[in-house]
């Protein structure tokens, strides 16, 4: 026999995580490394100027979440703006709605398609009334090894010695030290003693190596040396025009 229920309370779950305490260093670290000059803008240029591709992967879920967000956005009569950005380097897909509402199965699997194919989801709220909702997509990849993108990080960021110091950073081998300094030397150099700017320099040098179709060509010792034999070759091509020109 079926038993029948009495009156029953609900179950209730609730947690306060809300903080009012201000967190001084977390707030520190940031405004040190969003200003002007600082860690943020030093460490995008330098991404900036490495070459890039477009992850094919990348470019179908930002078509396909394109096309999903545009049928969304004219059911629920908001509007929709989608920018593959060669500025920022990524793919980004803007939802402006009344309100934000997610009520069939249609619906949810568009949430899940979201969270699968997307690298970043932001909704906030707009000024006038309605949400804005913010999906990114990496979309391009640079042209590097891990092991580089690594060393850049440490490089800018060392750049920065009060940055530095609010970080416990373990200091590299006294190997990889000498070569990264040889790398800012070189690169020094370039400015100093060429025609030759250090980005273009970078790049070239990056450009070079990716050509040699090896997955390891990147690596720090490989760069230097490919930096150092582009100097000596910049260095020897304008002395010769100079004297021809004398």
């Amino acid at each position: 026999m079926r038993k029948e229920l009495g009156a029953m309370e609900n179950t209730v779950f609730e947690r306060n995580y809300e903080t009012t305490e201000k967190d001084d260093r977390a707030r520190a670290v940031f405004e040190r490394a969003f200003a002007p000059g600082g860690f943020m803008e030093e460490f995008t240029k330098k991404m900036d100027a490495i070459p890039k591709i477009v992850v094919p992967k990348d470019k179908e879920n930002y078509e396909y979440l394109l096309n999903r967000c545009d049928d969304y956005a004219k059911r629920h009569h908001g509007r929709i703006r989608g920018v593959v950005d060669y500025e920022h380097w990524d793919a980004h897909i803007d939802l402006y709605l009344k309100m934000l509402e997610f009520d069939d199965a249609e619906d949810m699997a568009f949430v899940k398609e979201i969270g699968e194919k997307a690298h970043y989801l932001c909704i906030t709220p707009e000024e006038n009334g309605g949400f804005r909702v913010h999906i990114m997509i990496n979309y391009f990849e640079e042209l590097m090894s891990e092991e580089y993108g690594s060393y850049l990080k440490y490089e800018t960021l060392m750049e920065d010695e009060e940055l530095a110091s609010m970080f416990d950073i373990p200091e590299l081998s006294p190997e990889e030290e000498a070569v990264a300094q040889l790398i800012k030397e070189i690169l020094d150099r370039f400015d100093s003693e060429t025609k030759v700017d250090r980005t273009t320099a970078f790049k070239a040098a990056i450009s070079y190596l990716m050509r040699q179709g090896d997955e390891e060509a990147l690596s720090i010792e490989k760069l230097c040396a490919t930096l150092t034999a582009l100097l000596e070759k910049v260095l020897d091509e304008e002395k010769e025009t100079e004297e021809q020109d004398s």
